[in-house]
């Protein structure tokens, strides 16, 4: 793997193992994530997959991801005959060593071989990783490549040692990524969105009330932005209410989009995350438009990671919604999220101006 003028040396299979999250830019719990190396090994197609909490659904799951990637890998010029390493990340539940966990994923790693053979994929080698330690399902010899912890920094010759000395640390947890837009159950605030939410139904049962639902709802979101630009981190149950109400509606979200100027990112961002973690069951649906605001923010800011979770988030709640598959697909052929944010403004200057 090589960074410009840098070489890191993966040689073994523990670097091999450490590798991920510095190439990913995390490390995805409870996930599959499959790489095929390109000529500097970084190089190449990568992906993540959740891994479902039930393992019965585990088969299923690894005949949709690999024939996922395969078609992936293709779309990138990429040739995974070539190559393709399989890693499959998942911590121990309540009750289970390391040992168990692996175990477990033993039949996952055959299912995704078998799955990806079937579509010409080649497997060079499928890695478990659990709680900081590795295990090599292609190796043939037993009781070997078991368990072994991931590499010490101490050891100059490990992944992070050599990253260490480039000043590069490895990437975040999904779970500590997810914290930002993860809803809290405030039962005060549920029964609040409820209410809310039965009002503006009631407005919203002609086009003037919907017309003016909307309306209302911009005022809000410009309210909203003024106070985080103020440096406010919260809003009053009242209207952080009536704004998850009200961006349910297409046109609320495009004026929201429109608050994804350079210098409005990080009040922008604070505001979504701070909606988003106040819909929870059973009105986790309405975090899905919120979300996908978080997701552009994150977008715009090159902050891919975030944006690619809050997406998979959103579109795992809402498969239909459009928005979320769109960005996550500009997000996936490198367009510029500069395009879609002047689409954004000129609706919103288009409004203003009551054209």
């Amino acid at each position: 793997m090589t960074t410009p003028n840098k070489t890191i040396n993966v040689t073994s299979l523990p670097n091999l193992a450490q590798i991920l999250p510095y190439l990913l830019g995390h490390y995805p719990d409870d996930s599959i994530a499959f790489h095929s190396p390109g000529p500097n090994f970084h190089d190449g197609p990568t992906m993540t997959c959740p891994l479902p909490d039930d393992p019965a659904e585990w088969e299923q799951t690894a005949k949709t991801a690999a024939r996922t990637f395969i078609h992936y890998a293709h779309s990138r010029g990429h040739n995974p005959e070539q190559g393709i390493i399989i890693y499959l990340c998942r911590e121990p539940h309540a009750g289970q060593t390391p040992w168990d966990t692996a175990v477990l994923l033993e039949p996952l790693a055959d299912w995704l071989t078998d799955a990806l053979h079937e579509h010409r994929g080649t497997v060079l080698q499928t890695l478990g990783l659990v709680a900081n330690r590795w295990w090599a399902f292609e190796c043939p010899t037993d009781g070997c490549c078991e368990g072994e912890p991931l590499p010490s920094e101490d050891d100059p010759a490990s992944v992070a040692a050599q990253m260490a000395r480039l000043g590069r640390t490895r990437g975040p947890r999904t779970r500590d990524v997810i914290k930002e837009f993860q809803p809290t159950d405030d039962r005060d605030f549920t029964k609040l969105l409820g209410t809310m939410a039965l009002n503006h139904s009631k407005m919203c049962s002609t086009q003037l009330g919907q017309d003016a639902a909307l309306d209302t709802t911009h005022v809000h979101i410009e309210t909203a932005m003024r106070r985080f630009r103020d440096g406010a981190t919260e809003l009053g149950s009242s209207l952080a209410a009536r704004l998850i109400v009200g961006l349910q509606d297409d046109g609320a979200v495009e004026g929201g989009m429109a608050f994804a100027e350079d210098h409005d990112l990080p009040h922008a961002r604070r505001l979504w995350a701070y909606l988003a973690r106040h819909c929870a069951a059973p009105f986790t649906q309405d975090a899905v438009p919120i979300l996908t605001l978080l997701a552009f923010v994150a977008w715009r800011q090159n902050d891919l990671i975030t944006a690619r979770l809050a997406l998979r988030q959103a579109i795992a709640t809402d498969p239909d919604y459009e928005l979320a598959h769109g960005i996550h697909l500009g997000i996936i052929d490198g367009e510029d999220s500069r395009e879609l944010l002047a689409v954004a403004r000129q609706a919103r200057a288009e409004r203003l101006a009551g054209i």
